[in-house]
C-alpha cells in the first residue's frame, strides 16, 4: 500500500513546502502547502481520501487546480488536467 503522506508530499514538493497536521478524530488530516511568503493553500483531506489511492489522486488534481485559478491559470489549469484524460481516450479509440 502507498503512503499517503509520501504520496502528497512527492506530488508537491517541487513547488511548495508541504505540511500536514491533525484535522479532528475522524482521522482526516490538514494539508498545508507553503512557499516563501507562507501558506499558499490549505485543505482538509479525509480519512476516506487518504486511504483510496484514485480519491487521493483527485484531491491532489483538485487542488492543483485550484491553486491554478488563484493564479489566474484556471483555463490553462484545465486544459492541462484534461491532457492525460483525453490521450488516453483516443489512444483508446485506435
Amino acid at each position: 500500500m502507498v503512503n499517503p503522506f509520501k504520496f502528497v508530499s512527492d506530488s508537491f514538493k517541487d513547488e511548495f513546502q508541504v505540511r500536514f497536521s491533525i484535522g479532528s478524530p475522524d482521522g482526516s488530516t490538514t494539508l498545508s502547502l507553503c512557499d516563501a511568503q507562507g501558506t499558499v493553500a490549505q485543505r482538509l483531506l479525509s480519512c476516506e481520501q487518504l486511504n483510496d489511492p484514485a480519491k487521493l489522486e483527485q484531491a491532489i488534481q483538485s487542488i492543483r487546480f485550484g491553486l491554478a485559478i488563484d493564479r489566474g491559470q484556471g483555463r490553462a489549469g484545465l486544459d492541462e488536467l484534461s491532457q492525460p484524460a483525453a490521450h488516453e481516450a483516443l489512444g483508446s479509440a485506435h
